[in-house]
């Protein structure tokens, strides 16, 4: 995504920050911002955080329109690298396009057990639990919700049929853009 450099800059200046203050207000590197504002292109992450502090929608950061979500294999990319990140929010069509990929490697190791026995539909599924917990806690943050309701799914029966409803919510318009880590 490329960053409206000159429009981050006038933000900064009509505020009367120097690129330090704006580092630490927003928890980025001094050098991002120097990069930003020279219009290098802007992590989700680091245009959150902006968008955060300057108070405005994130997208009137971007130069054009930004793209609705990502493509499907960025985001199952995007879902396994941040695979033990239980920090920030995850889309709703990027945890369903991971949720997709999970799906793939627990029925291909569902074939292998039928040939092999249980063992590897075992190892994939303890391969993909804590992916799958940390994908779940940042969609249910994004939806407005305490990652805390996935203990639902605990529940016999309906629990996590309900767990499945809330993570199918949208984005909460009110959620912060920048995630707290707890």
């Amino acid at each position: 995504m490329q960053i409206d450099s000159v429009y981050l800059r006038e933000l900064r200046t009509g505020r009367r920050w120097s690129q330090e203050q704006l580092a630490e207000l927003s928890g980025l590197n001094l050098r991002t911002i120097q990069r930003l504002e020279s219009g290098a292109k802007v992590s989700t992450e680091s245009l959150r955080a902006l968008a955060a502090v300057f108070e405005v929608p994130a997208e009137r950061l971007l130069l054009g329109t930004p793209a609705p979500c990502q493509p499907a294999i960025a985001a199952m990319r995007d879902g396994v690298l941040r695979g033990l990140e239980f920090t920030g929010t995850t889309g709703r069509a990027d945890f369903w396009w991971f949720a997709l990929a999970v799906t793939m490697v627990l029925a291909l190791a569902g074939l292998l057990g039928e040939a092999t026995g249980p063992l590897p539909l075992q190892l994939a599924s303890l391969v993909v639990l804590l992916p799958w917990i940390a994908a779940c806690t940042r969609r249910l943050r994004d939806a407005g919700f305490s990652p805390w309701w996935q203990l639902i799914s605990l529940a016999p029966v309906g629990g996590l049929l309900v767990l499945l409803w809330l993570l199918s919510y949208p984005t909460k318009s009110g959620a912060p853009l920048v995630a707290s880590a707890g």
